[in-house]
């Protein structure tokens, strides 16, 4: 956090008290919400306080290296203090509750301004928000899932991506409501129609539209990453998506993510580890290990 230094925040009876620690090498930065201090350790555990009601974000993708993502939340009645953090991480911050809103006169709030310190590891994450009262006792947290790129993703009414680190020549396959996939070998899970039908010219912007091949044949790109983007609604129906290990290029093992994001909203995301056993499989239309099913 930044800005001028201030007193010590502490919650009775826990414990729960923010140091003079301004929190600046943190993987998790906070802005934009008076009073907020850094406090270290594991995140209170509830034990009868008020639970956490909502957590939200205004998107699912939050930039590395940025402090610009506006979260809100909705608290239990008599909560006075909050604390937010991520799950599996030590250390949050811990602000002061807000006043209720309009709509819900009963509940206190939060708000803030979150981003991730450089050096935070790609791929999901969970936010967590959990509320105390005066006497130092939490309740139940509220989470929303969100995931950290390096740069921003592409935009469409739904993304589905594979990220990765090192040399491997990894594919993202997707397979639509339809049946058709989108991979490196035919990167459009649009099917045109059989020869001598009449075929609709704009067809093609229908289906789900792989960006590019990462890591192609070993051609290092960096951090690497593919995508499989609709610019129109997606079909409506069961989406399975698939990571084939093409070439290991030299490395031991590729660590991976998957995301499939629409409007806004993460309809799922899974980690995995792609070691040269992937690549002695079959490859093309089909191939790879399954990341994620889900339904729209």
């Amino acid at each position: 956090m930044h800005g001028r230094a201030v007193l010590p925040l502490a919650l009775a009876g826990c414990g729960v008290t923010a140091t003079p620690d301004p929190g600046l090498t943190q993987l998790l930065q906070l802005s934009g919400s008076p009073g907020a201090q850094y406090r270290p350790g594991p995140l209170p555990a509830p034990d009868g306080g008020p639970d956490a009601v909502v957590l939200r974000s205004r998107h699912v993708n939050v930039t590395v290296g940025e402090v610009r993502e506006r979260i809100t939340g909705v608290l239990g009645p008599e909560t006075r203090s909050a604390v937010v953090g991520i799950a599996g991480v030590d250390g949050g911050w811990l602000l002061p509750a807000g006043p209720p809103s309009f709509e819900m006169p009963d509940q206190p709030t939060m708000a803030a301004t979150i981003g991730l310190a450089d050096g935070f590891p790609p791929g999901p994450f969970t936010l967590i928000v959990v509320g105390g009262d005066g006497d130092g006792r939490f309740g139940a947290v509220a989470v929303t899932e969100l995931v950290a790129n390096l740069a921003p993703p592409p935009t469409g009414e739904l993304v589905i991506g594979l990220t990765w680190d090192g040399p491997a020549d990894l594919d993202l396959h997707v397979v639509d409501a339809l049946g058709g996939e989108a991979w490196s070998g035919d990167p459009n899970t649009w099917d045109p129609p059989p020869a001598g039908e009449p075929a609709d010219p704009d067809g093609h912007l229908t289906g789900g539209v792989l960006d590019r091949d990462g890591n192609a044949s070993c051609h290092r790109d960096g951090r690497p990453a593919e995508h499989v983007v609709w610019v129109v609604p997606p079909p409506a129906g069961d989406y399975v998506v698939r990571v084939d290990a093409r070439s290991m290029c030299g490395a031991p093992s590729a660590a991976w993510y998957v995301t499939a994001v629409r409007d806004d909203t993460l309809l799922g995301a899974a980690r995995g580890v792609a070691t040269d056993a992937d690549v002695q499989q079959t490859h093309g239309a089909g191939a790879g290990v399954r990341a994620l099913r889900f339904t729209l």
